[in-house]
């Protein structure tokens, strides 16, 4: 039996509690599906444990006699026209008894129960992610999902010396605060000058709002035409993505700083980085886009990205890339960052464009797009009859 369980983070608990056994040489389930934990300071950390209520979150558990076997957990982007698949697992031992189900099998049942529910929902879009070459990728094929780019991780283990030094002897000492850091950068006239000395190969300015439009023309400018087609970003879900890295909330003072910039180039953006400072366990972590008639900037970006990481404290830096951007791979490769994984981006199209005077199946599969692979899969909700759209001239 699948059922749902109202906005509670279920999930997020039983993947704390799995890591915590894999690392006692055990496991408590088998996420093949798991967003990224929230670098979060240990009084948010707290307070999410004592109020494990995400509002945008649904969470649909599998039981089999009061016994847990999977869930899984759906979150809603800005719009409310797509949602991401954040969470999906199966218990390894439900109740310290071998599972009545094949794994397989519930993985297969929510993962259908959440598209049902989203297409009931009136969603048209459900994205998520997992290892390249994870056995679940095919599940999730069967399911209509199509894998329509990947996202390699970079890590870099250490911050060389001669990217952590400054550029005089006004550069700050590593024990200044990150937040400091930025206070130096806004009473600079938000230019980079002032940031400790440290000097950006290019102009730098801090990002603002009314920067949206120029991201998301720098965003098509990077991506594919095929890439853009599969995620169909509105601008809200392009804040929320890249922008603003995914994260739902925050606690002011609290939460780990994070500062974004940008290349101005008057009528375009140039160049977009984003930092977020480390804290406690956490890496710090950097992500970036470079127009690609720009192939200087991506070397920039990265170099003063790590300079000012380096300010507060030596600890790992992870970026994310897409595979389609090669300046930036080579730049990151070029300043010591090192592969450490990939993961497959996949996206399901619940709903299709109308085609003027034709006849077509409600959700007919693999059209309208034009890319080979992309559309939908009917599930047990979706077969719907024959509608005319458009019949009458205009």
């Amino acid at each position: 039996m699948i059922r749902p369980v109202l906005y509670v983070d279920l999930p997020g608990i039983v993947y704390a509690l799995d890591q915590r056994a894999r690392a006692r040489q055990s496991a408590f389930a088998d996420f093949v599906i798991a967003s990224e934990p929230e670098p979060r300071s240990g009084p948010a950390a707290l307070l999410n444990a004592l109020w494990p209520i995400t509002p945008t979150a649904h969470t649909w558990l599998c039981e089999d006699r009061w016994h847990l076997l999977g869930l899984a957990q759906a979150r809603t982007r800005p719009g409310n026209q797509a949602w991401d698949l954040t969470y999906l697992a199966a218990m390894t031992s439900p109740g310290g008894q071998a599972p009545t189900i094949a794994p397989d099998d519930v993985l297969y049942e929510l993962a259908q129960y959440a598209l049902n529910a989203a297409i009931l929902r009136g969603v048209q879009r459900l994205f998520t992610h997992l290892d390249d070459g994870c056995s679940a990728l095919e599940l999730l094929n069967k399911l209509g999902f199509q894998r329509y780019a990947r996202e390699l991780t970079y890590i870099l283990p250490a911050i060389p010396a001669e990217l952590a030094a400054g550029d005089d002897s006004t550069s700050p000492s590593p024990l200044s605060g990150p937040r400091t850091l930025l206070a130096a950068l806004h009473s600079d006239g938000e230019s980079t000058r002032g940031l400790g000395g440290i000097q950006p190969d290019v102009p730098l300015r801090l990002w603002h709002r009314h920067d949206a439009w120029g991201l998301q023309r720098l965003y098509d400018a990077c991506t594919p035409r095929r890439v853009q087609i599969a995620e169909s970003l509105t601008r809200e879900e392009l804040l929320h993505t890249r922008a603003g890295g995914g994260y739902t909330w925050h606690i002011p003072l609290i939460e780990p700083a994070g500062a974004a910039f940008v290349l101005d180039r008057g009528v375009r953006l140039g160049g977009w980085l984003r930092l977020r400072f480390g804290r406690g366990s956490q890496p710090h972590q950097l992500w970036l886009l470079a127009h690609p008639d720009e192939p200087d900037v991506p070397a920039a970006l990265v170099r003063f990205g790590v300079r000012v990481l380096a300010q507060h404290g030596q600890r790992p830096v992870v970026c994310r890339i897409r595979e389609y951007e090669g300046a930036s791979i080579d730049a990151l490769r070029a300043a010591g960052f090192e592969h450490a994984g990939t993961r497959a981006l996949l996206v399901r199209h619940l709903t299709m464009r109308a085609l003027r005077k034709r006849e077509v199946p409600a959700l007919e599969p693999r059209m309208v797009y034009g890319v080979r692979g992309l559309g939908t899969a009917q599930t047990r909700l979706s077969k719907g009859e024959k509608i005319h759209y458009a019949t009458r001239d205009h």
